[in-house]
């Protein structure tokens, strides 16, 4: 009896190590930056949604993880103009690359796609005024996760 005790103290020492170290990680998945942002192709599937693919430059400086429940709002001049989700995203280990991201953008109630096509005209070459709001899970492949919320993201240091 007193052997399974030791080994049961063990096992929880071991599992709260892991714990720890996990949460280290995810302290570190805070360095996280995103660096590029860009439309690969936009299919419509009806007058208010579009599906599509993303282009995301993430720099990553620690583990492989994955993002889920990515959520967004992408605004003009502090207007929500479009919702955008997408899905699952493995993001590589100490990495800078640009991810393909598969995603459904919907506009947001009020605006008309007469609306979002002035603003892209008028804003093209800047993105000047564009900003976004994003919230995304991030888990790592032992199961430990955190909820990152990116706001007032301004488009603009993307453009060319």
């Amino acid at each position: 009896m007193k052997r399974f005790l030791r080994i049961l103290v063990r096992l929880m020492l071991v599992a709260l190590a892991a714990m720890s170290v996990g949460s280290c990680y995810l302290a570190k998945i805070k360095d996280l930056s995103i660096n590029s942002f860009g439309v690969k192709y936009l299919v419509p599937v009806s007058a208010r949604q579009l599906d599509g693919v993303l282009l995301l430059g993430v720099d990553n400086p620690s583990i492989s993880f994955t993002l889920s429940e990515l959520d967004g709002v992408i605004k003009a001049d502090g207007r929500p103009m479009l919702t955008v989700t997408a899905t699952e995203l493995p993001v590589q280990k100490r990495s800078v690359q640009v991810y393909e991201v598969p995603c459904t953008i919907t506009l947001v109630d009020g605006v008309s796609i007469l609306d979002v096509l002035k603003v892209v005209a008028q804003r093209s070459s800047t993105l000047e005024g564009l900003t976004a709001d994003a919230t995304l899970y991030v888990k790592l492949r032992n199961g430990i996760g955190k909820t990152l919320t990116f706001n007032e993201l301004d488009l603009s240091q993307f453009s060319n």
